[in-house]
């Protein structure tokens, strides 16, 4: 059992090629570097070195083209799932731009690719590590993925290899499920849609979909001793904030808080409104000193954010959050466990004024 942790926060380049030939004619096939160039209109032909090593350089510009025609979303990373081409449908259908993605890890979980029972395949079954790894062609899968705007869409992907000398490439198309002819998972997907599992107010997902995270985690700590832990984050005062300020104000101190949070935690980590006022980060991969230090920082970046009144902008209204956090451990029965024991320290933290953290 821990205490409330309490202290006074202060006011407020050589390469290789290879061809495809049909037809009579040669398409060349290259892969940018794993360091582009911002240019997008800069080419150059991948070839080997004297001394067998590979280099990778920029798409040539015949590539470039015929892959961004495509409406599908298409991405290419190295062995090490560095991603080293985002296509032109990738951006239209995540909302993300290459410039945002390349040279970042397709494990960084930017997608947030999740199957229909919510398990996250970015660290638990991911189809292109597994095709990395095995060479083995991934065939469509049916999964969710999450926009940059927070959207979560329906889509397929599959996923295969570009094996070049010792360096093998990993390759993924996506594309939006009403493309896919006869899925058999299709029509389970759309009833899941994003109003059964998205909060409206602060578009976090919801406590049906968190509740589905949690078994999932649970049953991958008790089959392979993943462990997981807990934030429990309750808004203080906000009956108050809405009898003084009224309920938009309460809203907006709802979206606030929520901003901040998801601004705190790491890419991996599901945030969701788990009640009125109260919210949880579910963190897989993690010890009890990562969840200490993400508590103490989000009540420190809550206590330092400004909210004005909707009716009056001279009108600062004072946000402070209490939290609790907890781990899993190995004689709990179920997440709900997990949960109460964040809870109590919640509480703990409340009696004792709230605007802090304690470890449960």
């Amino acid at each position: 059992m821990h205490g409330v942790r309490r202290r006074c926060l202060p006011a407020s380049p050589t390469a290789w090629s290879t061809s495809s030939r049909g037809a009579g004619r040669s398409l060349q096939i290259t892969l940018p570097s794993s360091s582009p160039s911002r240019d997008s209109r800069a080419g150059h032909t991948i070839c080997a070195n004297q001394e067998g090593k590979m280099i990778t350089g920029v798409l040539d510009s015949s590539l470039r083209e015929i892959l961004d025609a495509v409406s599908d979303g298409a991405y290419v990373t190295t062995g090490e799932r560095e991603i080293v081409f985002w296509s032109k449908g990738a951006e239209r259908i995540t909302g993300y731009s290459s410039e945002e993605v390349l040279n970042g890890h397709c494990y960084d979980n930017i997608l947030v690719h999740t199957d229909v029972l919510g398990k996250n395949l970015c660290f638990d079954g991911c189809p292109l590590q597994k095709c990395i790894e095995t060479g083995e062609r991934q065939e469509a899968k049916e999964v969710f993925l999450k926009r940059k705007d927070g959207e979560r869409v329906a889509v397929y992907i599959k996923a295969s290899v570009l094996q070049v000398g010792d360096e093998r490439y990993g390759v993924e198309i996506f594309g939006e499920l009403q493309s896919v002819a006869g899925s058999t998972l299709a029509e389970k997907l759309k009833q899941l849609s994003d109003v059964s599992i998205v909060d409206q107010l602060t578009g976090l997902y919801n406590r049906r979909y968190i509740d589905t995270i949690l078994e999932q985690q649970y049953g991958l700590f008790k089959r392979h001793f993943q462990r997981f832990g807990l934030v429990m984050i309750d808004v203080d005062k906000f009956k108050s904030i809405n009898d003084s300020f009224g309920h938009l104000a309460g809203d907006e101190a709802l979206k606030l808080v929520a901003s901040v949070v998801q601004r705190s935690m790491r890419s991996m980590d599901f945030l969701a409104r788990f009640g009125d006022d109260e919210f949880i980060i579910v963190c897989p991969l993690i010890e009890l000193e990562g969840i200490e230090k993400l508590s103490e920082r989000i009540v420190e970046l809550v206590h330092h954010s400004v909210l004005s009144s909707p009716e009056s902008k001279t009108n600062v209204i004072e946000i402070s959050v209490s939290v609790g956090g907890s781990m899993v451990d190995y004689k709990d029965k179920s997440a709900t466990d997990v949960i109460a024991r964040a809870h109590e320290a919640l509480y703990r933290v409340k009696r004792d004024g709230g605007n802090w953290y304690a470890l449960g």
